[in-house]
């Protein structure tokens, strides 16, 4: 009968109490489903996502591609490895695999044409190919000319005949024709020769699909081979080989039979299913490709598998953990928001319980019963969550697939969902939290009696116990050690290897951490200043100048301790205490004169403080030193504030009044403001954040529409001409050339390593993407430093030049270092010209015929002394030098350089990072003319190469530096120093600096930028033997110019030397970690916030109004007027919502700069650059605020008309009851 009654008297208290239980029933559901689908929606945005990149990969990248080298060529090897990979295929891969075709490649042979057939004379230039099986090769090829090859072998004189087919363009280089006969040997002395006729000239259907590998010339227009011929045998390197398509029967028997012993290389095309692959889990797909090469590596030794879907899975493996966290860290602020709400619920369910509850203590009710009685009510409402929470959770999810972010991703369908048995898991021990949440604080508050439930609401507390047991205080040393925490790791991750990596759970509570914190600490100082501000109490001016005080004095021990000088601190220390006496003084002083002579003597104190210790920006005293400049304010404020008071209305006093003698009441109403606050502060300004800084990572890596690197370096025209071409084509609006190139500063290998780019100053700031956060100075600007002061015109040679020559007179007589001239033609190559050796320490002549092969206009570059040696080994000396002359093709002697101007143009080359070497002009000892040119050196040598080169800017290579690199050299702006580009050094002056240039990490050494034609002088004047020229392209591209410009670059430089801005940035749009699942999330969080804000303020105005129901009928009966009574709530309620907005708004900011901080990572756990900028996405935020501010306007006002009609009667008997 107990239980029953036990259970009855539950239901009917749950009758009774529906309106609050149904909200803290709502909360539990909400937390629970919330976690439940935590999991779920994460699996599912991954699953999408990679879904996504398989749809948008290739055929040809997600199929497979199986290779075995070194197979023996006779039928049993070739039969078992078609065994074996068939039955690796069905064991792992069967239920997405669509076929394969196998491909054999024989050994590379000689081969002998109608054109050129072989012979044994080693001078000759022998051609070289190679015979190829390709399953069902007919299938997918036309015929130009004759038939299908056959099985047939015939015995020939010297070895077998087979028929094979031929490729068009092998046709048509080597000559051949169906009927040609082709001779194949291993060496020219074997006497073996397999015969091939050429049955058919072939090309492919579709030399794009899928059976080619979506590229024909693989098979039918190889490239030139670049393994060497054996010792003797002479070929032309730039020869493609020549290869055949015959039968499988036709190699093996043809071949195998002719020469014993021969390997060939099988390799198999697998070809999948992507619908199918797409039902595979990721983790299973893992497992079962290594699998699979694992079971073809056993039985085959050096065989491989590739296959695109092994680096897709990694990239997506890596960039669903560190796109997750920022969903996992706000779905874990929801979660506790979420749990809070639902305890203030609780709260104000017990407090509309005390009387009841009172009077069943009255009645003999024990705890143990209590305890019961809320376990019975907790586990039926929590039961009933938590069973609903999971199946609630995985509908949310599947339907949210339908949401417009996802439309583009899904088409319209629903999100890909599994229900699992994890989310019940979690939704449980959400309940059991949950369970512990409603049944200990019921428990807790029922321990009371009758008397002092009366004695507590006459007099409510006014200090609550957290604050009394200084428990905000311990929460704030833990915050504290939290934040240092996450402050030092930098992010919320941690480990080393990736697949180490995990997130710190810890640090995943620190935003709630930080939010609780603001609002506890909060209520401690709300009663101070609402009764600072209602002119009652200086307490908070006390403390001011307490705290202020103090931390001064603190600080300059500290100070004082760590400088030595003690007798300067101990100045200070003595004026902050006469700080603290005056103040004391001032305040215990009863008559206004004394009070004046006080502040008067407080405000010199302060300023002799602040003259002898001057706060610095960014140092430990800043924040006291404020502190104490608004002591002196804060009094002359409080003194106002107490006169405005006694003149203000009667509903200011009253309403200021009211919030300093009850403050605890406002308690859970702050923390619920502050909590959803900050969480759409949060929601919207991470996300938007986020967003951005992945779209400035893709406009930072690009720089321009297209940037396209590897550019081959030989090509026809050269780079400016393949420039020009793509300048030519429709939709291209702008191309510009630039040069990546790595370097060093310091000694070799052991220097600081440094990025260096070249890129055009002239054009490049009219297309690339820059931001005002970079540097100081504009990106103009930036480009302007990058200009040469002075331009000077190098030194033509006349066109009919034949000699050049100069005058010279070494110091002595080196004997083993020669004098070169260096000269460049009209492509930019460049040749070294020898003069000879130095000679005798006299002045005297030497001269050189110029090359005829260089085109003209020949340009004079460099004078170079050479010296056998290597390093800092050379012979230290000077030489003198006059007239260099050329001599034309009649005779006519015509100077080049005179070294008449004292302000020359010739720079030293630099040998080391510390050259010495020095050029100048000097008329001390003169051949002809009134000056000649003076060349000292020193021992240090490039490559045992010193001399003097005419710079075309008139001195260093200017360049500007990143901030990394300032630091890491020690350089300064303005500093000229010495780079090694390319195994040369180059001097250069630092002209400007930047954080961040695009497409430059500043991490490490950091980079330098200098104008491309600047830099390419220098490199290729120093270099004689290769020639640098640009390696890099970007490219503008006019609104919807289409794909045409890619697909031809693509087809230059392969997939992977493009960098396509417009389709990254539509990667990231349909990537649904990123952009739509995180959408989804902040949609969610609004819905979240506006249904616990609002079911929270009507909960906490209830109470409020049942609380003070009395009080207002009071005030009423005194003749406060209902306008006034309304004055007073509204400005009560609206102070209080203004400042929970306030703080959640402020807090949520430093909280998302914190959180964004932490959790803005590439996929390799590092901090992204360039830096994010903090940002809002007001299309959400925006909304969320005027929802809040329309439900507490209309709650407020729904409460006003409430009090308006209190039946003062009514409640006077109440109350007499």
């Amino acid at each position: 009968m107990r239980s029953f009654s036990i259970f009855k008297f539950v239901l009917r208290r749950l009758g009774d109490d529906w309106k609050l239980l149904l909200s803290i029933f709502s909360g539990i559901l909400i937390a629970s489903t919330l976690v439940a689908g935590a999991p779920a929606y994460l699996n599912s945005l991954e699953r999408l996502t990679l879904n996504t990149a398989i749809n948008r990969a290739s055929q040809s990248f997600v199929d497979m591609m199986a290779f075995a080298s070194n197979v023996p060529l006779v039928a049993t090897s070739l039969r078992s490895t078609d065994a074996e990979i068939d039955q690796a295929i069905n064991e792992n891969i069967a239920d997405f695999y669509v076929g394969r075709e196998r491909y054999i490649k024989g050994s590379v042979l000689l081969v002998g044409t109608p054109r050129n057939p072989l012979s044994r004379d080693n001078s000759d230039v022998v051609s070289r190919g190679y015979l190829q099986y390709l399953s069902n090769v007919e299938r997918h090829v036309t015929f130009e000319q004759g038939r299908m090859s056959s099985d047939v072998i015939v015995s020939g004189e010297r070895g077998p005949v087979i028929e094979a087919l031929v490729g068009t363009p092998s046709a048509e280089l080597f000559g051949l024709s169906p009927g040609d006969e082709v001779q194949l040997t291993p060496s020219l002395g074997n006497p073996a020769i397999v015969t091939v006729k050429i049955v058919g000239v072939i090309r492919p259907t579709d030399p794009t699909e899928q059976f080619w590998q979506q590229n024909a010339s693989i098979f039918l227009d190889p490239d030139p081979l670049e393994e060497a011929p054996d010792l003797g045998v002479n070929v032309n390197p730039e020869e493609p080989p020549l290869s055949l398509f015959v039968t499988e029967k036709a190699l093996l028997e043809g071949v195998g039979s002719a020469f014993p012993g021969s390997l060939v290389s099988s390799t198999w095309f697998i070809f999948v299913d992507k619908e199918k692959l797409k039902t595979i889990p990721p983790r299973e797909l893992a497992d079962r490709l290594e699998n699979l090469e694992n079971a073809f590596g056993r039985n085959l030794e050096g065989s491989a598998l590739f296959t695109g879907i092994t680096s897709l899975l990694t990239r997506y493996e890596r960039r669903s953990f560190f796109s997750a966290i920022p969903l996992l860290l706000l779905m874990t602020i929801m979660v506790i928001t979420v749990l809070y709400f639902m305890a203030m619920m609780i709260s104000y369910l017990v407090q509309s319980r005390e009387n009841d509850v009172a009077l069943l203590r009255s009645r003999g009710i024990g705890t143990a019963l209590l305890v019961k009685i809320y376990a019975l009510e907790g586990i039926l409402i929590t039961v009933i969550a938590v069973l609903l929470a999971p199946f609630l959770a995985i509908a949310l999810i599947a339907l949210s697939g339908k949401l417009p972010y996802f439309n583009d991703i899904t088409g319209g369908s629903m999100l890909p969902v599994e229900l699992k048995l994890l989310p019940f898991l979690v939704a449980a021990s959400v309940g059991m939290v949950s369970l512990a949440i409603y049944v200990i604080p019921s428990v807790w508050g029922a321990r009371t009696g009758l008397i002092i439930h009366k004695l507590r609401s006459s007099r409510p507390p006014l200090v609550p116990a957290f604050q009394r047991y200084y428990l905000d205080i311990l929460l704030l040393v833990i915050g504290g050690l939290v934040f240092w925490e996450l402050n030092a790791r930098g992010q919320l991750v941690s480990g080393g290897l990736f697949r180490d990596v995990e997130v710190n759970e810890a640090l995943l509570l620190a935003p709630v951490l930080l939010l609780t914190l603001v609002a506890l600490l909060f209520m401690r100082f709300f009663p101070l200043f609402v009764r600072f501000i209602s002119g009652e109490s200086p307490d908070m001016v006390h403390l001011l100048t307490w705290a202020a005080s103090v931390s001064l004095v603190a600080v300059t021990a500290a100070n004082g301790f760590r400088t030595g000088d003690m007798a300067g601190s101990l100045t200070v220390l003595f004026l902050v205490s006469a700080v603290g006496g005056a103040y004391w003084l001032t305040h215990k002083a009863s008559h206004a004169a004394s009070k004046a002579y006080g502040l008067i003597a407080q405000g010199l104190l302060v300023s002799l403080v602040l003259w002898l210790h001057p706060p610095q920006l960014g140092s430990a005293g800043l924040a006291p030193s404020i502190g104490l400049m608004a002591v002196v304010p804060g009094q002359f404020l409080f003194i106002g504030l107490r006169r405005l008071s006694r003149k203000s209305p009667v509903w200011v006093s009253m309403g200021l009044w009211h919030m300093a003698r009850n403050p605890l009441q406002y308690s859970w109403l702050v923390l619920l403001l502050v909590m959803i606050t900050g969480l759409g502060v949060l929601a919207t300004t991470v996300g938007g954040t986020l967003n951005r800084s992945y779209q400035d990572r893709v406009l930072y890596d690009t720089a321009a529409d297209f940037r396209i690197t590897g550019i081959p370096g030989r090509i026809a025209g050269g780079p400016e001409a393949l420039k020009a071409r793509y300048a030519s084509m429709p939709g291209v609006r702008d191309v510009s050339l630039g040069v990546r190139l790595s370097g060093s500063l310091g000694a070799n290998y052991t220097g600081l390593r440094i990025q260096v780019l070249g890129v055009d100053a002239q054009e490049f700031q009219y297309f690339a993407w820059y931001r005002d956060d970079f540097s100081e100075h504009s990106l103009p600007e930036v480009m302007r430093s990058l200009l040469p002061v002075t331009v000077r015109s190098p030194i033509e040679l006349p066109a009919d030049s034949a000699e050049i020559g100069l005058f010279l007179k070494p110091e002595f007589n080196f004997g083993n270092i020669f004098v070169w001239v260096v000269v460049q033609d009209a492509f930019g190559s460049t040749e070294t010209v020898s003069l000879g050796e130095a000679g005798e320490a006299e002045w005297h002549r030497l001269s050189a015929q110029l090359p005829r092969q260089m085109a003209p206009p020949l340009t004079l570059v460099s004078v170079q002394i050479f010296e056998p040696v290597f390093g800092p080994a050379g012979t230290a000396g000077f030489i003198r030098f006059d007239d260099i002359h050329v001599v034309t093709r009649s005779g006519e002697v015509i100077v080049l350089e005179d070294f008449e101007d004292i302000r020359t143009a010739w720079l030293p080359l630099a040998t080391s990072s510390i050259s010495t070497d020095v050029i100048r002009v000097s008329d001390d000892d003169v051949l002809l003319g009134d000056r000649s040119g003076i060349f000292r050196f020193g021992k240090d040598t490039d490559n045992g190469v010193r001399g003097i080169y005419r710079s075309p800017g008139g001195g260093p290579v200017p360049i500007v530096a990143s901030s990394s690199f300032m630091k890491a050299s020690g350089s300064r702006l303005g500093d000229s120093i010495i780079v090694e580009v390319r195994n040369r050094f180059i001097p250069v002056i630092i002209q400007d600096v930047v954080d961040y240039f695009p497409t430059l990490d500043p991490r490490g050494g950091g980079f330098i930028i200098a104008d491309r034609d600047t830099l390419l002088t220098h490199i290729n004047i120093l270099s004689s033997d290769t020639k640098t020229s640009p390696n890099e392209m970007y490219v503008s591209q006019a609104q919807g110019a289409g794909d045409a410009f890619r697909d031809i670059v693509v087809r230059m430089v392969g997939e992977q030397g493009v960098r396509d801005r417009e389709r990254q940035l539509e990667e990231l749009r349909l990537d649904p970690l990123i952009t739509a699942g995180w959408q989804a999330m902040v949609l969610l969080t609004a819905v979240v916030i506006i249904f616990t804000a609002g079911l929270g303020y009507i909960t906490y105005l209830l109470a409020f109004a049942e609380r003070s129901r009395s009080e207002m009928g009071f005030l009423l009966s005194l003749g406060l007027s209902s306008r006034q009574m309304a004055k007073m709530l509204t400005m009560e309620h609206l102070v209080i919502v203004f400042v929970g907005l306030a703080l959640g708004t402020i807090t949520g900011w430093v909280m998302s700069d914190l959180m964004v901080s932490s959790v803005a990572v590439t996929e390799d756990g590092r901090q992204v650059v360039p830096p994010f900028i903090l940002q809002a996405d007001l299309r959400f935020l925006a909304p969320i605020y005027a929802a809040l501010i329309g439900i507490f306007l209309a709650s407020i006002y729904r409460l006003i008309r409430s009090m308006r009609q209190v039946d003062l009667q009514t409640l006077s008997r109440m109350e007499g009851n």
